[in-house]
């Protein structure tokens, strides 16, 4: 993210010349300059854009008395395309010479023509961004009344889709978002998102109103969306307790709403099959979400597990992003049983998602068990095997023809093996003495748990879980574009690889070490972006240490790990205060 960059100048825009009176309707929604040329301007004929113009408000002294009378006059709705086309790296590279604060009350409109934004195109290696002026906000928080103040953060909304909407994909495609009306507050969580992955942004100005003026809003899907989006970063900045409250009143708020009912999206889609998709996202990012914060202590029940789930599952990732109608969306209990069919079904991504966090929510449910587990023990562990030999040959691979990665899988298998650690780690001879307990996880310490196979049998399955995890960080794509999740899922790899190698007296093979290295600097990496992943690699990097130096601890020493340390309280976080 941050390598050289050389803005590419407009060359229809000689230096020195004045603004054009006019702009086109793309140009002036992405706040870019226009060189006034029609039909076509040169920026929409580079980008094979659709050109339109209306007059332009260069010089606007405000509305006239009409206007102000009649305010929903045609004048004050200009139409916009939210396609991608710039390098956001240019933008602390640049100087500011335009003013990109658009009139508070303007409706979106969008033109059928505009081209789609296509994800899988990075941003970063967009050499034909054709880039002016791109401004960089300046340090005064924002307030509840003054979330649109920020001149020029539009293009946040770019990054937005480009580098977190695609692991989290709930709110429309990003050329059609804008359809309908999108509240203030919602926009307002999105451009907090997207400061997270640029410098030229500062996300400290949004945060003191970001979420307050998301819960003191009437109930509605888009204060879910907005609170349910925040869940997920305000964890990823550390701010764990503020993340449980957001969680936690996205989920009163969808079975406030029915979300959870079946035909919640027909009868609030208005008639709009990219609307229906998105509502029913909606339902399973909140399940998703909740599944995995329920894992890491964010929370102690998986609520929305405790309803019958009857919404249909969502599309492929291309129907939904292209803004295509999803054909008739399948249900649970056909996904279920579609192993017993005779011919093959297909289903989304998306789908095997949810699967993984339902095998992750049963092994969550049975820590609190005082008998009987191990018969669910080793009903989980069948099922999270069955879950890999049932993947079709077209979900096996990550790495799609085009060399974009199938994220939705990819968080599959990363969920999937996270749930054989959570079950498998704690009942496993590993714990025998590790010296990554007192160091790593944090919390009360209790017994380990009964195991259903042989303590051996348990640790290789942990350990072939942990270094599945860790293969999926040598994956060749940006790592700020995965999940903020994945972080945790890499902790876990860690803490396995480390105990493995306290138990035998710090001695640990090459290949053990390269992935621990690769872990290490893929926190690195998202430690540009998310706090939590700086505070982790502090604490992995100390523990790498003390095993590697010390190896085996005295056999005095009481026991540090067992299943209530891992899946209770801080499982494995940082204590609040957090050292310098």
């Amino acid at each position: 993210m941050n390598g050289p960059f050389i803005p590419t100048k407009n060359p229809s825009h000689p230096k020195g010349s004045g603004p054009s009176l006019l702009a086109c309707l793309l140009c002036r929604h992405k706040h870019l300059k226009c060189d006034g040329v029609t039909p076509v301007c040169g920026r929409c004929a580079a980008t094979g854009a659709e050109c339109q113009y209306t007059p332009s408000r260069r010089g606007y002294k405000g509305p006239s008395k009409k206007r102000r009378a009649n305010p929903s006059s045609p004048e004050r709705t200009p139409s916009s395309d939210q396609s991608s086309s710039f390098d956001f790296q240019s933008v602390a590279l640049l100087d500011t010479s335009q003013d990109w604060n658009v009139p508070d009350g303007l409706s979106y409109i969008f033109p059928n023509g505009f081209p789609s934004s296509d994800s899988n195109n990075s941003i970063l290696n967009n050499d034909k961004a054709l880039v002016s002026d791109l401004p960089v906000s300046n340090g005064c928080p924002l307030t509840p009344d003054s979330v649109n103040s920020v001149a020029g953060d539009g293009y946040l909304i770019d990054i937005y889709y480009t580098y977190f909407h695609p692991s989290h994909p709930i709110l429309p495609p990003l050329r059609i978002l804008y359809r309908s009306h999108v509240p203030p507050f919602l926009e307002h969580v999105i451009k907090f998102i997207g400061s997270h992955f640029t410098p030229a942004a500062n996300s400290e100005i949004y945060r003191p109103s970001v979420m307050s003026s998301a819960m003191e809003q009437e109930s509605s899907v888009e204060k879910l969306q907005a609170l349910l989006l925040l869940a997920v970063v305000l964890h990823s900045r550390n701010e764990r307790a503020e993340a449980g409250q957001c969680l936690a009143t996205a989920v009163d708020l969808a079975f406030e709403l029915g979300l959870h009912r079946e035909n919640f999206a027909i009868s609030m889609g208005g008639g709009d099959p990219v609307r229906e998709e998105s509502l029913r996202r909606t339902w399973w990012e909140l399940f998703v979400v909740e599944g995995m914060l329920t894992a890491l202590g964010v929370q102690r029940t998986f609520r929305t597990s405790l309803v019958p789930l009857e919404v249909g599952l969502p599309c492929e990732e291309r129907i939904f992003q292209d803004g295509l109608a999803a054909p008739l969306p399948p249900t649970i209990a056909q996904f279920d049983d579609h192993i017993f069919a005779d011919e093959e079904r297909d289903f989304s991504s998306y789908t095997y998602r949810i699967e993984a966090v339902r095998i992750l929510g049963r092994v969550v449910a049975i820590q609190d068990m005082l008998e009987g587990q191990e018969d669910h023990v080793e009903a989980i562990d069948a099922r999270i095997n069955s879950f890999f030999h049932h993947l079709p040959e077209s979900k096996a691979e990550l790495m799609r023809p085009d060399g974009s990665v199938d994220e939705m899988m990819f968080q599959a298998k990363m969920i999937a093996n996270g749930a054989s650690v959570y079950l498998n780690f704690p009942r496993s001879d590993l714990l025998s003495s590790p010296a990554v307990a007192a160091e790593v996880i944090c919390g009360h310490h209790g017994p380990c748990s009964i195991p259903a196979f042989t303590h051996n049998d348990h640790a290789m399955k942990a350990l072939k879980a942990a270094k599945d995890i860790s293969q999926l960080a040598s994956i060749r794509l940006p790592v700020v574009k995965h999940t903020p999740f994945f972080i945790c899922a890499l902790v876990l790899s860690s803490i396995v690889q480390l105990a493995s190698c306290s138990v035998k007296a710090g001695r640990m093979p090459e290949p053990s070490r390269e992935r621990l290295s690769l872990t290490i600097g893929v926190f690195k990496t998202l430690a540009r972006t998310w706090a939590i992943s700086q505070a982790i690699m502090r604490q992995v990097k100390a523990v790498a240490r003390d095993v590697l130096d010390v190896g085996l601890r005295p056999a005095a020493e009481p026991l540090q790990m067992d299943l209530t340390t891992v899946l209770d309280g801080g499982r494995f976080w940082l204590p609040e205060a957090l050292p310098s």
